[in-house]
């Protein structure tokens, strides 16, 4: 069985689309959150996750900051110099794609090749991470249930950062990165996934076209009303500014 793991797309149609092309022949597809927010085409990355199948999802914080910004309305009267990607996003979105996004879960569980897998988003409110055995065991009891025989991993998104934990025999964690961009410390432009064959691990990365995002950050620069911080993060993550901080041309 061949398990498609991804996360936090955020908005980016493009870098999915290449995934999915690639891995066509998946079994099961999961997603660790945040498909919204950061990126140029929420709608499309909904729409295609709408129709997919065989899937576990999860939603993320972006995700929760998009519906909250829609449901307040406030991305309807926005302040130049203050206007964020989440406003766009909520721009490019209608009620039924909240809808969509509020319909997801906190948690998802599935079995696959001897495996019981369980799927989040983060591990704690911030960016910390799972570091001992009792602290798997007790995430578990409190997410999935207090049977801690067997093998399990647990699949998290949210910090961008493609790893593999292992923790002991049965028990690992799993991030596959981020489908769309890196943290500002790492200049890799790929889109970053994980497949799971037969029970075998492989985090993977994918080239794929930057260009459409890219331009989009480039139309906001003539203008005041983008605040320029994400602008320049655009610059970076899709373009090639040497860090997240670049002055705009």
């Amino acid at each position: 069985m061949k398990v498609l793991v991804v996360s936090d797309v955020h908005a980016n149609i493009a870098a999915l689309n290449t995934i999915l092309e690639k891995e066509a022949d998946y079994d099961i597809l999961c997603c660790a959150g945040d498909y919204t927010d950061y990126g140029i085409y929420p709608a499309e990355v909904i729409e295609r996750f709408r129709n997919l199948k065989n899937t576990h999802l999860v939603y993320g914080n972006h995700d929760l900051h998009v519906i909250n910004t829609y449901e307040s309305k406030e991305w309807k009267n926005v302040e130049d110099g203050k206007y964020k990607w989440v406003h766009y996003n909520c721009e490019q979105l209608n009620d039924q794609g909240i809808r969509w996004l509020k319909q997801l879960p906190e948690t998802a569980y599935f079995e696959a090749d001897g495996w019981k897998y369980g799927i989040a988003h983060q591990y704690d409110s911030g960016y910390g991470t799972i570091e001992s055995r009792y602290a798997f065991d007790k995430y578990w009891a409190e997410h999935y249930g207090t049977d801690n025989t067997g093998n399990r991993r647990l699949i998290f998104g949210h910090t961008h950062r493609q790893c593999i934990h292992i923790l002991g025999d049965g028990m690992e964690w799993l991030n596959p990165g981020s489908a769309s961009y890196r943290r500002p410390d790492d200049p890799d432009k790929t889109a970053h996934y994980a497949t799971i064959t037969d029970g075998e691990i492989r985090l993977k990365q994918i080239p794929y076209d930057r260009k459409p995002q890219f331009e989009k950050a480039k139309e906001f620069i003539s203008t005041d009303k983008m605040m320029r911080t994400e602008i320049q993060d655009f610059m970076f993550f899709f373009g090639d500014a040497k860090t997240s901080r670049e002055p705009l041309g």
